[in-house]
This record gives C-alpha cells, sequence and structure tokens, in this order.
C-alpha cells in the first residue's frame, strides 16, 4: 500500500512537470520576442493552483505529518516543505492575476511576470526535489502499515481534472497542448 501512495505521487509529480514546462515555454516566450497564450499560461497556473492543494498536497500532509512523528530528525525539512507550499499558492496567485492583464512588452507588469515566474519555477523544482529525494524515500523506510492504512484511509478519492478522466471542459485546451507537444518530443 505504501509504494502505491508514493507512486500515485510520483505519477502526478510527473503530470505537475509537464505543465511547469508548459509555464516554461510561455514565459520564455514572455521574454524573447513571440507573445505567449496568456489563456494557456493562466489555465496551466489554474491548475497548478487548484489540483495540488485539493488533492496532492493533502496526502503529502498526511504523509509528511507521520514521517514527522515517526523520526524528529526530519520535522524541520517537512516544515519547510509545508512553508513552500503556501509560498507556491502565493506565487501562483500573483502569476494568474498577471496572465489574465496580459501584460505589454516593455512594462513593468511583464517585468514582474518574468521576476514571479522564474522564482515560482525554481521553487517548484526545489519543492519538488526535496520531496522526491529525502521526504518520500525516508517516509518509506520507517512509516509502517499502519501509517500507511490510515493516510490511504484518510486521502481523497479525487480524479485529477486534466490527466485524469475528464469530461474536457476548462481544461481542454491546456490538455490538448500537453498532449501534442509530448507527441512531437
Amino acid at each position: 500500500m505504501s509504494s502505491s501512495i508514493i507512486d500515485t505521487l510520483h505519477r502526478e509529480h510527473a503530470n505537475m512537470r509537464s505543465v511547469l514546462m508548459l509555464i516554461r515555454q510561455e514565459l520564455d516566450k514572455l521574454e524573447g520576442e513571440d507573445e505567449p497564450n496568456f489563456v494557456l499560461l493562466a489555465n496551466a497556473l489554474y491548475y497548478m493552483r487548484k489540483f495540488p492543494s485539493i488533492m496532492h498536497h493533502p496526502k503529502e500532509d498526511l504523509i509528511f505529518e507521520r514521517l514527522s512523528v515517526a523520526d524528529g530528525g526530519y520535522k524541520a525539512e517537512v516544515d519547510r516543505v509545508r512553508r513552500q507550499h503556501e509560498d507556491i499558492y502565493g506565487l501562483e496567485e500573483w502569476l494568474i492575476e498577471l496572465a489574465l492583464n496580459t501584460p505589454k512588452r516593455d512594462t513593468s507588469g511583464r517585468k514582474r511576470m518574468l521576476e514571479f515566474g522564474h522564482h515560482y519555477l525554481q521553487t517548484q523544482r526545489e519543492h519538488s526535489e526535496a520531496e522526491e529525494l529525502t521526504l518520500f524515500p525516508r517516509a518509506l523506510q520507517v512509516l509502517g502499515p499502519k501509517d500507511w492504512a490510515a493516510v490511504e484511509q484518510t486521502s481523497k478519492k479525487l480524479e485529477d481534472p486534466l490527466f485524469g478522466e475528464h469530461s474536457g471542459e476548462r481544461y481542454q485546451l491546456l490538455y490538448d497542448h500537453i498532449m501534442r507537444e509530448s507527441s512531437l518530443a
């Protein structure tokens, strides 16, 4: 059971990385000569703001809470990762607002969007690496069957609105773009 929960989190991270790659591509356009697709960018940021906070991070928090109890030496790292969740949410809110305002070239809004965007992507990368390389492996080592059963029982069974069985409404443009890009790679 433990590895299936961690496998799900790894899969969700991989899916989120594909959305983050799209965000990076649109920010690269913003920085260069091409005009980004602000609707696509706002949609990607909105997905990143909603999906992890409702479905992904709560599972991690359940695991990390139990990890902190089982191995107090990881409490500081768990606290840091939890603070990053909140920092990421704030950055996403700012970036969504900036994308919806479609900042024009050579404006402070565009510069702020690039600054916040690069900081956001860096924070996301560091955050994911801390979880995948440090916290998940340690949780697999120290948590017992009762811990994993409690995490499984408490975790919400919600479908990923982008990569799961979705009706294709809100995220159709985003889904189509990601699938098209992945087929070109």
